[in-house]
């Protein structure tokens, strides 16, 4: 009997109308996501061909890597804000945040109160994918002490936790999961997709986010999904138009 591979639905054919993409590197020239303003474009008129209407991009802020500030991150979103008025594309709104590495850097900008939350609220932090901090409890803490809620980057890709109660005891501490889009593609790899599915279907992700860094990605990701995940991502998905507030 010949066994035909499953059909993917396509991106467009099921993203949620409103949907808003909280996780992005699409600032020109200030990360490992693209590098020219011309790329950026490219990819906000992709975003808008989907109906995306709404990009909260993140930057990277890490130590000796990329020790971003939220001057050069304002200022970049500045010139690509005046960049999108001139494109011939649907009206999107960009805005900012930035993904915060659990490191030094980090804490030092939380007690000076230079942070760029998402939506004012929400701290988008992401760990080394060899380990978790030693102080990860503490930075957790502060995070909430400081008045923000904290809001793990892709969860699925942190191999280093080998159960859903290691998942489960941060998910006690307050922490919201947002899950990469692209990680139920295989993009990242077979572990990655697996541990992703567990967290749906533990119920653990709260929100998603594309991640894309470049067109490669965005190509990967317009591919779609089987139909029986987008069942269990839909409600998922569902849950960024909270961010349209």
């Amino acid at each position: 009997m010949l066994f035909l591979p499953k059909k993917e639905i396509p991106l467009r054919d099921f993203i949620p109308h409103n949907y808003i993409d909280i996780h992005s590197h699409i600032l020109p020239g200030i990360d490992d996501g693209v590098k020219t303003i011309y790329e950026a474009a490219f990819l906000i008129e992709k975003f808008a061909s989907l109906g995306i209407k709404k990009i909260i991009t993140t930057p990277h802020i890490m130590q000796q890597v990329w020790p971003n500030t939220s001057e050069i991150i304002t200022q970049k979103l500045s010139e690509i804000q005046a960049l999108v008025n001139t494109l011939d594309i649907p009206s999107i709104e960009i805005l900012a945040g930035a993904e915060y590495m659990l490191d030094d850097l980090f804490q030092q900008r939380l007690k000076n109160k230079d942070i760029l939350p998402i939506a004012n609220t929400y701290v988008l932090i992401e760990m080394s994918t060899f380990s978790a901090p030693l102080n990860l409890n503490e930075l957790l803490f502060e995070i909430k002490l400081a008045g923000y809620t904290p809001l793990l980057a892709h969860p699925e890709r942190y191999t280093f936790y080998n159960s859903i109660k290691e998942f489960e005891a941060l998910k006690r501490q307050g922490v919201l999961f947002q899950m990469n889009l692209l990680s139920l593609s295989g993009y990242y790899g077979a572990k990655v997709k697996e541990t992703a599915i567990k967290l749906m279907n533990a119920g653990f992700m709260d929100f998603t986010g594309s991640d894309i860094h470049n067109n490669h990605q965005f190509e990967t990701l317009e591919k779609g999904f089987p139909s029986k995940l987008i069942k269990k991502l839909l409600p998922i998905m569902q849950r960024n138009r909270f961010f349209n507030r």
